[in-house]
């Protein structure tokens, strides 16, 4: 068995998002719970619908997401890694959980421009804003 993987989601990749890859990450969990980490989200529109940019914040921004543990098999990173593509990148961050530790977790950055436009996420909970919005989140067909 590989080593468990912590991995920071804050959007379609969240166990709850109800998107394609949140279902195909979920029998790889070994345990999830509410995390947040800093940092400022924006909303992303692509194809069919919408997805979360997170960029670094120094100030008191925090993103809302969830710490995965997950169990990955050969092969799996790399899906990961192209299902979020190019735009962003991989890289160790401090993540605080729900029930007061710090862990060391992946996370995907945004590193391309913003589009113009893309509407800055208040208060840094992706699903939450899609939800108040009647927005639906991007799934990989």
């Amino acid at each position: 068995m590989t080593r468990p993987l912590p991995l920071f989601v804050y959007g379609t990749l969240q166990p709850h998002a109800g998107t394609q890859m949140s279902d195909w990450l979920t029998p790889r969990l070994l345990r999830s719970e509410p995390a947040t980490m800093p940092g400022r989200l924006y909303g992303i529109q692509g194809g069919s619908g919408w997805f979360p940019a997170l960029v670094p914040a120094w100030d008191s921004e925090v993103v809302r997401g969830t710490l995965c543990m997950l169990r990955l098999e050969a092969g799996d990173l790399a899906l990961l890694d192209r299902y979020e593509g190019a735009e962003y990148r991989r890289v160790v961050v401090e993540a605080q959980t729900a029930s007061g530790g710090e862990v060391s977790a992946q996370v995907y950055l945004w590193r391309a421009a913003l589009p113009p436009g893309a509407p800055l996420i208040p208060g840094g909970d992706f699903l939450d804003w899609l939800r108040t919005g009647r927005r639906k989140a991007f799934s990989a067909s």
